[in-house]
């Protein structure tokens, strides 16, 4: 049984392939580099947010003696 309604939503933010011709293979390596650097970056943020937590929550208890 095929959810023809699942495939439609993936269809919709799913992103196109690059079109034939001589900057086909250059956007989409460009766009594979995008998405990597971005995955990196939201790494890293969530990586800094997750150290001021642990340094405010170790400062935390010290701060009510």
């Amino acid at each position: 049984m095929i959810n023809t309604a699942s495939h439609a939503a993936e269809s919709l933010f799913k992103r196109p392939d690059a079109e034939e011709g001589s900057n086909a293979a250059k956007l989409q390596d460009l766009r594979s580099r995008q998405i990597l650097r971005k995955r990196e970056t939201k790494l890293a943020e969530m990586q800094q947010r997750l150290e001021k937590r642990v340094v405010g929550a170790v400062r935390l208890p010290s701060f009510f003696r």
